[in-house]
């Protein structure tokens, strides 16, 4: 064997290495973007319980304590003729409460809304729903709230109302 033949040799044993490296790390990255898929398919379905969870405990909170379903009832019935003055501090305190975990609620399913971790049916059918059915009692006892949160309430209220 000459040395032009073993030359010829080494690089097609050179190109065949090369194209083993190639398949093999192709496998390699497409198991990866499996796993990857997989790992936000896990996290998804996590955020999903997360939220499931919240809003059990908000309905617990208000269900279980036959005071809490009554103070909600009647003062989202009626938001816009509160007078907190006339309310004893337990009510004043109880409605309040009540209005700022509705709050954090929902105004946490906005943001997942953004963010895009929660999907434009869901947050269109119950979630805005519920802040409207919670906006104008957040309004009558200046619920703090974010900007923007506040602007997306404003906005389905006057959506609402048109």
């Amino acid at each position: 064997m000459n040395w032009e033949a073993l030359g010829a040799l080494a690089e097609l044993l050179g190109a065949l290495a090369v194209l083993i490296t190639v398949i093999y790390l192709s496998v390699q990255i497409r198991q990866s973007s499996k796993a990857q898929e997989q790992r936000n398919q896990l996290t998804a379905a996590e955020i999903m319980q997360s939220r499931t969870d919240t809003v059990v405990s908000f309905v617990q909170l208000i269900t279980t304590s036959e005071r809490n379903l009554a103070s909600a009832a009647r003062h989202l019935a009626h938001a816009e003729s509160i007078d907190l003055s006339t309310l004893s501090m337990e009510e004043r305190l109880r409605i309040m409460y009540l209005a700022t975990s509705a709050r954090a609620l929902f105004e946490n399913l906005y943001e997942q809304h953004q963010k895009g971790f929660l999907s434009g049916d869901f947050y269109s059918g119950a979630a805005i729903k519920n802040i409207l059915t919670w906006a104008e009692l957040w309004f009558k006892l200046e619920t703090p709230m974010s900007f923007e949160f506040e602007q997306e309430v404003r906005r389905l209220v006057a959506a609402d109302v048109a």
